[in-house]
């Protein structure tokens, strides 16, 4: 598939473009930060799927949709819900309000999909399995390489700096990237239990003295993130 991500919002852009190389079939994937910038490369073909923000500089995304007329599938990006039901009068194969998470955007990517089967009456591609939440595996940049990390084998996650170390039954691994961003992606069996730490709560031996104890690591429990914590364990 070939796509393009049509928002003036740089983060957003590059959450889109790393959902995007987690699924198998992305061929390659074009940004745009305007209206007029995203139609003339939507009009000049080889496009197959559009992520559109509503709120974009010069021609905003429904002007953009009423120029396309439902040629190319669309999804809707915005951070309001109010044009939710005018869109599908434009046959939008889906609305992602922001902050956007990876499973959702994965069921967004699979009616991608399913619409532009429907326009060329073949049948619809499966979509590839969020990595996150099904196949319980995530794969991270580690320097030069590609590391494999089992969720089911993921402990925690510490920040460093800018970097973050994923501490495995059995060793660690360590990349670059926020744990804003691992927060969006990693499913609910990870919580926040302090400002530098997430933790598998199902890996959880006990919480004592301000600390969550996990094997024989000791993680301290942030006084902002405890009721969020202490929320998501099946207490009775």
């Amino acid at each position: 598939m070939r796509y393009l991500i049509a928002d003036d919002d740089p983060l957003v852009c590059e959450t889109v473009e790393s959902f995007l190389s987690r699924l198998e079939d992305t061929t390659f994937c074009l940004v745009a930060g305007d209206g007029l910038t995203a139609l003339q490369l939507l009009t000049a073909g080889g496009i197959d799927a559009v992520f559109l923000d509503l709120d974009l500089p010069g021609l905003d995304g429904p002007s953009v949709l009423k120029a396309l007329a439902g040629d190319i599938p669309v999804v809707v990006i915005s951070a309001s819900a109010e044009f939710g039901a005018a869109s599908y009068e434009f046959r939008v194969a889906d609305y992602l309000l922001k902050p956007l998470t990876f499973p959702r955007f994965a069921q967004a990517v699979t009616r991608l999909r399913e619409a532009r089967a429907g326009r060329s009456g073949a049948a619809a591609v499966p979509a590839a399995a969020p990595a996150a939440v099904d196949s319980r595996d995530l794969f991270v940049k580690e320097g030069t390489k590609i590391v494999r990390v089992p969720l089911s084998q993921l402990l925690l996650v510490k920040a460093e700096a800018n970097y973050v170390e994923f501490v495995l039954t059995e060793g660690s691994v360590m990349s670059l990237m926020s744990m804003k961003k691992l927060e969006e992606t990693l499913p609910q069996d990870f919580v926040r239990a302090h400002r530098s730490y997430m933790v598998n709560w199902r890996k959880i031996a006990r919480i004592e003295d301000g600390v969550t104890v996990i094997g024989k690591h000791r993680v301290p429990v942030g006084e902002s993130y405890r009721d969020g914590l202490l929320a998501r364990l099946p207490m009775i």
